[in-house]
């Protein structure tokens, strides 16, 4: 029995994502809705960490989503496939930073993968809206 090997040097680089436009994603995002700017930029942040969380739990894909709780709180999932390993939660600087950040998180296992969720939210009347 033979097992199958994908060749990545046939891939359209074209279709893969580099940080730089994953971060012009979530930029992207935040500007198509009213979110203040403390918001926008935490939620930046929080997406690099997401990532890396996940990276390091060496996902087999990983999806980012942005959905608004109310009109001034959003929410951030980085959720994951998992290769072979039980997820780890963040490092210890990580989830400091996470807490430091986010409004509220939680690192969840689920079947086959893993998920971190982030909640930013700006007070009413808080910077100029973007």
């Amino acid at each position: 029995m033979s097992n199958y090997v994908h060749e990545t040097d046939r891939e359209d680089a074209a279709d893969l994502l580099t940080p730089d436009q994953a971060m012009s994603q979530v930029r992207a995002w935040t500007d198509s809705r009213v979110v203040g700017n403390r918001a926008a930029n935490r939620l930046e942040v929080l997406a690099a960490f997401g990532v890396h969380v996940a990276i390091s739990n060496l996902p087999g894909e990983i999806w980012v989503k942005l959905a608004w709780r109310t009109p001034t709180r959003v929410e951030l999932s980085t959720v994951w496939t998992l290769t072979s390993m039980p997820a780890a939660a963040p490092e210890p600087f990580i989830a400091d930073k996470l807490t430091d950040l986010a409004s509220a998180w939680s690192f969840q296992h689920r079947m086959g993968g893993a998920s971190l969720i982030c909640e930013v939210e700006d007070p009413p009347g808080s910077e100029t809206q973007r």
